[in-house]
């Protein structure tokens, strides 16, 4: 099935966005990335280009936190760590480190798309629940693991804003040792 013109749109702005940011992110460009007319832009997205920005954002957030929940499904919170950071330095590898994270240029959009930062601050918390749950299930106290998932959802996106700018996935598996060790001490050893 041949997606519609909207949904050309917000694919063609998630992937301008994680290329370029958001203020790099132009109505031009992205009518010729999406293949679609400009008056598709205001028809799907009567806000412009500030309501196709949040749009996406929302988008691609589920795709991930879909992808997350994935990781989050099974009784093994370092391997899902593991996981994620993984899909990090395969997304950087295939990009040759030109593509980062759309959530993350959402957070920094604020100036073109005033909601997006608000609509970005939902997906960290959607990531961040699902490896709560992941750790409260598997014997982490609720706070612990609250403050634990937030230091690994802020480490491993942290990570791949540096291997981005440094062209190199190493920030990433720095992190993710880190991580499975401070995982390990709040799971009392279990799950390495």
């Amino acid at each position: 099935m041949t997606p519609s013109p909207r949904e050309r749109l917000i694919t063609g702005a998630i992937a301008l966005i994680r290329e370029r940011g958001v203020a790099g992110t132009g109505i031009t460009d992205l009518l010729a990335r999406s293949d679609t007319a400009r008056r598709s832009v205001y028809q799907n997205f009567p806000g412009g280009k500030a309501e196709l920005v949040e749009e996406s954002t929302r988008a691609a957030g589920a795709m991930m936190s879909s992808i997350i929940g994935g990781f989050t499904a099974g009784d093994n919170p370092t391997a899902s760590l593991a996981a994620f950071i993984q899909m990090w330095k395969d997304m950087l590898v295939v990009s040759d480190f030109t593509a980062g994270c759309p959530i993350v240029a959402a957070a920094l959009g604020g100036t073109e798309a005033p909601l997006a930062p608000a609509v970005a601050a939902e997906v960290f918390d959607n990531w961040t629940n699902l490896l709560v749950e992941q750790l409260v299930r598997t014997g982490v106290e609720e706070s612990a693991a609250r403050s634990l998932a937030t230091t690994a959802v802020c480490a491993i996106e942290g990570a791949a804003i540096l291997s981005l700018s440094s062209r190199s996935v190493r920030p990433l598996d720095e992190v993710g040792v880190n991580l499975a060790e401070l995982v390990s001490l709040h799971l009392g050893g279990s799950h390495r």
